[in-house]
């Protein structure tokens, strides 16, 4: 029987980076897909992370992609006029060093609170529709400071993936499983199956990081959105991507040579990480009901106590959802606490403090500031205390572009906001202007700004490595914001 797919998605740039071009996303591909397969396909999405979709009275209709004719017209019907096959909900990429849990930094809602509110509206307006999570790769500047990264870095971007980051996932939609079990959220596990196709062995490991990223969001190639698609294909219909599909030019040729074994390869791997979601509750009631009789022909006691201890059981198998993500919690983090180190010896200060709860278990507190680790005297101790002191009146009275910072915040993270969201043009304009000489007469820098506001560059990472990556909690304020 045909596929007929109707998507709708909550969704970021990990399933559709507009500014790459028209087939950077992951619905072109599933259009071109679904229609070698004799099937049809429409989809709508809109951008954002969890917090501000939970905020929205509807759900928005924001996208259009090159041969699809979204269903949903905005203009005359509602969200809940629609009849979605589908509802595909996204989470951030760098929001893993806590728990699904666990507030936001900044606020007093987590991922789990957020993520309820848009289930209550999709219940509500959408209640014959599957609902996914789309599992996509994680954050690649957590990693390594320069783009591309090393082969080490990029080995252990891999293997988190494939453990800590997948397990986050698998906590976040058992712990939504358990609490709405209505819901019946399915994981699309899209980021340990792509990095164990790209990892060292793996079938796809001849291909480059900047074959497949374009910086250190890390916003993905046509290959990389090609190679999502093929897993979410199998994920959400629950068979491969059709066999004789013509893989195009544009794609990596690695992947056209090796394009059957890969819909094999990718439909093992798909089924062994959404078999690791513990399925939903529904299921429950059926254990019960088998063990019933089968103690009640092997003991010779009364029927009424054999009643009774079996109405322990279903209390006992009842809770196994919710207890799991507690445990698992505690390795969300990546574990390798050696990872920003490696990749960044040199980088001291606040910045690194605040990177530190990403990569490391447990997360690290303001000790962080005090590199030396082997105090060998008192007069070594004494000097260290010095300087700490002089260093945080320094940063008390740090100044960036001509104006006092406000206290707690530094040099380091205003040219790490400025790397990640302004190019390389505009950063070095900027530099000129304020590093000019004074004019006599005017009091200040004259140096031209002739393109400085003129290019929108959003997520634009610096190819010179002048600072380090903003962290896990300053970058969800900062993208929230925006």
């Amino acid at each position: 029987m045909p596929i007929e797919t109707n998507q709708y998605f909550f969704g970021n740039s990990l399933v559709n980076f507009s500014e790459g071009g028209a087939q950077t996303n992951l619905p072109y591909w599933l259009n071109q897909l679904t229609l070698e397969a004799g099937g049809t396909y429409d989809v709508n999405g809109g951008f954002g992370f969890l917090r501000q979709f939970a905020d929205r009275l509807e759900p928005a209709n924001e996208w259009g992609f090159q041969g699809i004719t979204g269903q949903w017209d905005d203009d005359t019907e509602r969200f809940a006029d629609q009849a979605f096959s589908q509802v595909i909900i996204t989470p951030g990429n760098f929001i893993q060093d806590l728990a699904p849990t666990a507030n936001y930094p900044d606020g007093n809602i987590s991922p789990v609170d957020a993520t309820e509110s848009i289930l209550a509206t999709v219940l509500t307006d959408q209640p014959n529709a599957q609902i996914f999570v789309y599992q996509g790769w994680s954050d690649l500047a957590a990693f390594s400071e320069t783009f591309p990264p090393s082969e080490s870095s990029i080995e252990r971007y891999y293997d988190y993936n494939q453990e800590d980051y997948h397990t986050w996932f698998v906590d976040y939609v058992d712990t939504l499983n358990a609490s709405t079990p209505d819901a019946n959220i399915t994981l699309i596990p899209v980021a340990p199956v792509l990095a164990s196709l790209l990892e060292e062995g793996g079938p796809l490991a001849a291909i480059s990081t900047t074959e497949l990223f374009t910086d250190s969001a890390p916003h993905g190639t046509e290959t990389t959105y090609f190679l999502a698609s093929l897993i979410t294909y199998q994920a959400t219909n629950g068979e491969p991507a059709p066999a004789s599909f013509d893989v195009p030019a544009n794609i990596h040729p690695l992947v056209a040579e090796n394009y059957t074994e890969l819909l094999d390869y990718i439909e093992v791997q798909t089924t062994n990480y959404m078999d690791m979601v513990v399925p939903t509750p529904e299921l429950e009631p059926e254990t019960p009901v088998e063990e019933t009789p089968e103690e009640e022909t092997v003991d010779e006691t009364p029927e009424e106590p054999i009643i009774a201890p079996e109405a322990a059981p279903p209390p006992e198998v009842t809770p196994d959802p919710a207890p799991l993500p507690a445990p698992e919690a505690e390795v969300v983090s990546p574990p390798e606490p050696e990872l920003a180190p490696e990749d960044t010896p040199e980088l001291e200060g606040s910045l690194e403090a605040e990177r530190a709860p990403a990569l490391e278990l447990p997360p690290a507190s303001d000790t962080n500031l005090e590199p030396p680790a082997e105090p060998e005297t008192e007069t070594e101790t004494e000097t260290e205390t010095e300087t700490e002191t002089e260093t945080e009146t320094e940063t008390e009275t740090e100044m960036w572009r001509g104006q006092e910072l406000e206290q707690g915040v530094t040099v380091a993270d205003m040219m790490a906001a400025e790397a990640l969201y302004c190019t390389p043009e505009q950063i070095a304009e900027a530099e000129a202007f304020y590093a000019a000489e004074q004019s006599g007469d005017l009091g200040f820098p004259t140096v031209p700004m002739s393109t400085f506001y003129a290019q929108e560059s959003p997520y634009n990472d610096s190819e010179e490595d002048e600072s380090a990556p903003l962290s896990a909690s300053l970058k969800t304020i900062v993208t929230d914001i925006l």
